[in-house]
């Protein structure tokens, strides 16, 4: 049995902020979570305006983080292994954008 790693926001933002802030057309990637939903924010309007499937999942993922910020404990780790499952599209969604885009 192989042990889990502990997902955070900051580990997250770290495995999602420079995808993301790409897609946002931001220069700076989120270094923190007010950072990080405003990027995903314009991600996810990028990523449908391109009609790449995908992006109402991101917005879901957005709420989760949202609501994990205002909570603790159990409930707090749930929602962010929730949000995490669903941010696993990002790089597969990213690359798809920097092909249409031509980059």
């Amino acid at each position: 049995m192989t042990a889990t790693a502990t997902v955070t926001v900051d580990s997250l933002i770290a495995q999602h902020a420079d995808n993301l802030a790409y897609v946002a057309e931001n220069p700076t990637p989120a270094t923190n979570l007010t950072e990080f939903l405003h990027h995903l924010d314009y991600a996810v309007d990028n990523f449908h305006q391109a009609g790449i499937n995908g992006h109402d999942d991101l917005q879901t993922a957005g709420t989760l983080l949202s609501e994990a910020a205002n909570t603790e404990g159990d409930t707090r780790e749930g929602l962010l292994l929730r949000a995490a499952v669903v941010l696993e599209v990002v790089r597969d969604m990213t690359d798809e954008y920097r092909t249409m885009v031509g980059d």
